[in-house]
């Protein structure tokens, strides 16, 4: 599969958001990730529709929303008309019966649905769903806050959701999400992840387009040598 980078935009500067969205553009991000956090399913609120809004006017790449709510269901339509691509629900976050209906609603709007998993949610969790998705989020660090240091004992999760995929949906990929950085992306693509959401390492970085490119590739080198070795 391709490997693709998402910078967070929770780590951008917000007094110059434009111009760091544009920045993402020229450092060669593959997607935009936009946490919205409503400050229940996480103790934190971040930014809403408004803002993603304002985002899809301004630039041509994906936006990749990952909602940490409690009632991500009923701003589906809101998501759509502020332009995201794809829209993530965590699986803990409602009971299973309103996780489908929400990933069918993503669907039935055009959007793409995927399903996150946070630290204590097993592989197991995505596979109700695994056939109306088309990612699956594998938190390395605890939803709701930034710059947290990478769980590289999630990896065997990432594995163990790459088997479920290959098994029952080998097209869906997976994204991991939290303390990626040069040398934490080669455990997570070396496992069968293929699209990184990265924050500090990006848009803090003293050159941006370099941190991008050096995230990639050693990113596709490690994907390369996890499946050789598999």
């Amino acid at each position: 599969m391709k490997i693709r980078i998402a910078p967070s935009l929770l780590a951008a500067d917000f007094t110059r958001l434009a111009e760091e969205v544009h920045r993402a553009e020229r450092a060669g991000a593959d997607m935009l990730h936009c946490d919205v956090m409503d400050g229940v399913y996480v103790p934190n609120i971040s930014f809403g529709f408004p803002v993603i809004r304002q985002i899809s006017k301004i630039t041509p790449l994906p936006l990749d929303v990952h909602m940490m709510t409690s009632c991500p269901r009923k701003y589906i339509d809101v998501l759509r008309d502020a332009g995201a691509l794809i829209v993530t629900v965590h699986s803990d976050a409602m009971p299973p019966d309103e996780v489908k209906e929400t990933i069918r609603a993503i669907r039935d709007t055009g959007m793409v649905a995927a399903l996150a998993l946070r630290p204590a949610c097993p592989a197991e969790e995505i596979l109700p769903y695994v056939h109306d998705i088309g990612m699956v989020l594998v938190m390395t660090v605890e939803p709701g806050f930034g710059g947290q240091k990478f769980m590289a004992d999630m990896m065997p999760k990432v594995q163990a959701v790459r088997a479920i995929l290959d098994r029952e949906s080998p097209l869906c990929e997976i994204q991991v999400d939290g303390g990626i950085g040069d040398a934490t992306v080669k455990d997570a693509a070396a496992a069968g992840a293929n699209v990184f959401v990265v924050g500090t390492a990006s848009f803090r970085a003293p050159d941006m387009g370099e941190a991008v490119s050096s995230i990639r590739s050693a990113a596709e080198a490690a994907y390369r040598t996890g499946w050789q070795n598999a």
